[in-house]
């Protein structure tokens, strides 16, 4: 199993849009509307490194979305 945070840059007033999408993705376990740098982090649980991916290109395809930065545990 690979843990991998994602920290989302999104467009004024799209943040609850964004975390609404985000909680639909299956890999999401847990996706938070945050303050500070970043405005949504989601925890994702991947079944293979492979899937890793996939994923963050479905989270890239979120309309609102600008800018996204990923941590993968180790």
């Amino acid at each position: 199993m690979v843990t991998a945070v994602v920290l989302m840059h999104v467009e004024v007033g799209k943040a609850e849009q964004v975390y609404e999408k985000v909680k639909e993705i299956d890999e999401v376990e847990i996706v938070h509307l945050v303050t500070g740098p970043y405005d949504v982090i989601a925890y994702v649980e991947l079944p293979e490194k492979s899937d890793y991916r996939r994923v963050v290109f479905a989270i890239h395809e979120i309309p609102g979305i600008k800018s996204t930065e990923t941590c993968v545990s180790i």
